[in-house]
């Protein structure tokens, strides 16, 4: 047992050593600046033979540590250096931490230079920041536009029987104004968290961006991210047990199956991506059940709901918001749709294994035809356990402003893809309607295909809340 534990402590001191000496390696000699200005510095050299030397290098600033937005192959670099020594770090043992105060310091003035939004202003680094998280709880991001819908959800939230505490968190005064803050606030567990007292961002971005970086700065330890209208079936304290979470800290869900070349971005752009910041590890991906490489989906992971356990997943979170904000953010909006994708790029790029939840986007609505005739089932994304029975949806339920006219779409009947095999969607209109039979067999060619079901009567009276409450918040 001594000896084993002996072996343990060199391997770690080696292990931190190493991770040490490459953050000290990239501190002396920080990533090159942009082609571009290499080459007009060049060019003004060589005008005149004679031209004195330029002076001495000022100190490094933040931009020579984060690659040019479009390098995301050099980003991916960083981040494996970073969460290598960010695991170094955690893994030693609280008596040998004074031996590895090189590690933390360097760490530490990396994230200053990656990250000086949040690295500084109140943590003196994401190890800082981590030692102050705690507990469990739900965090949602909204401003003044979907202020009355997080209240449906948050208030869905106590029907259930949930009693997570929930931070509310936006992003300035502007952005969710008074009168809202004080109507969420008064909720039951629930407290508003303004993320500009946390970070110091000159601007605010919109609320997709927002999500990664709320659940940086919320105070839980244990975070359950949701959009302002993710509706639960069952209490979202059962996803801290889902298999795919107590494994790996981080718990994602995949978005609906879209043709692979007909869809959105058409999957190429984010495989280009995934192969860019996975540098080296292309071929040993975390997620290799991925739809986009196999080329049978355009889209692979839908953001309503993202589960992270900040002890496990500090770095992939601090990338996740990097890709976030300028200037990825521009860079990868050319390529993916909104926020979804970098929550597994992050984690791709930093090697922090996650969970994927069972099943894949499917549908929760009613029933309809398609133009063809096909039997389908219209209405909200919607994500089931690994029974089968309904988890969660969102989307809401009608109208998300007060109007005389809610257009409710109350959830009766779900469409269940399970397979990623056989799976017709009908654009055309919305919410999207998923092509299903009642007993999972197409009645033309006997394949495979979703799956119809109906609400239980528990679950159908959930729904009946849902409207019921819908319609006393919305309506005109």
């Amino acid at each position: 047992m001594v000896a084993a534990r002996r072996r343990r402590r060199r391997a770690l001191l080696a292990a931190a050593a190493l991770a040490a000496a490459a953050l000290l390696a990239l501190l002396l000699h920080p990533l090159p600046p942009p082609p571009a200005a290499r080459t007009r510095r060049s060019t003004r050299r060589s005008r005149s033979s004679s031209s004195p030397r330029p002076p001495l290098r000022p100190p490094p600033a933040a931009r020579d540590f984060a690659p040019a937005a479009a390098s995301w192959r050099a980003l991916g670099g960083v981040a494996r250096i970073h969460a290598a020594a960010a695991a170094a770090l955690n893994a030693t043992a609280p008596d040998e931490l004074l031996e590895r105060s090189d590690l933390a310091d360097a760490l530490a003035a990396l994230e200053r230079r990656l990250f000086p939004w949040f690295a500084g202003p109140v943590f003196a680094s994401s190890a800082n920041a981590l030692a102050a998280a705690r507990g469990r709880g739900i965090v949602i991001t909204t401003g003044n536009r979907y202020a009355l819908v997080a209240r449906h959800t948050i208030m869905m939230l106590r029907a259930l029987g949930s009693t997570l505490p929930v931070e509310v968190v936006h992003c300035g005064g502007d952005d969710l104004g008074d009168d809202n803050r004080a109507m969420l606030a008064d909720l039951p567990g629930v407290s508003v968290l303004d993320m500009l007292s946390v970070v110091t961002f000159t601007f605010c971005e919109s609320s997709w961006s927002n999500k990664p970086i709320a659940a940086l700065v919320s105070s839980f330890r244990e975070v359950i991210l949701i959009d302002a209208d993710t509706l639960f079936f069952q209490k979202p304290e059962r996803l801290f047990d889902m298999p795919e979470y107590v494994a790996t800290g981080t718990l994602l869900f995949r978005d609906r199956t879209l043709p692979f070349g007909k869809f959105g971005f058409w999957g190429h752009d984010i495989r280009m991506l995934v192969e860019e910041i996975s540098g080296p590890f292309v071929d040993d991906l975390i997620f290799k059940e991925n739809r986009i490489f196999s080329k049978v989906g355009s889209e692979e992971i839908d953001s309503g709901v993202v589960v992270w356990n900040k002890a496990r997943a500090m770095p992939a979170i601090l990338f996740t918001c990097l890709l976030n904000i300028p200037p990825f953010k521009a860079s990868a909006r050319t390529r993916i749709l909104g926020d979804k994708e970098t929550f597994w790029l992050a984690h791709e790029a930093t090697r922090i294994p996650f969970g994927v939840g069972p099943g894949y986007g499917s549908s929760i609505g009613s029933i309809t035809k398609t133009p063809e005739n096909k039997t389908c089932v219209q209405g909200a994304l919607f994500h089931a356990d690994a029974q089968g029975r309904p988890l969660w949806f969102n989307g809401g339920i009608g109208a998300r402003q007060p109007a005389k006219e809610l257009n409710i779409r109350k959830p009766l009947y779900w469409a269940l893809d399970d397979s990623a095999q056989n799976i017709e969607w009908d654009l055309s209109r919305s919410p999207f309607c998923l092509v299903a039979s009642y007993n999972g067999s197409d009645p033309a060619t006997g394949r495979r295909i979703p799956r119809i079901g109906r609400l239980t009567p528990d679950e159908e009276s959930l729904a009946n809340k849902m409207v019921a409450l819908w319609v006393k918040l919305f309506q005109l």
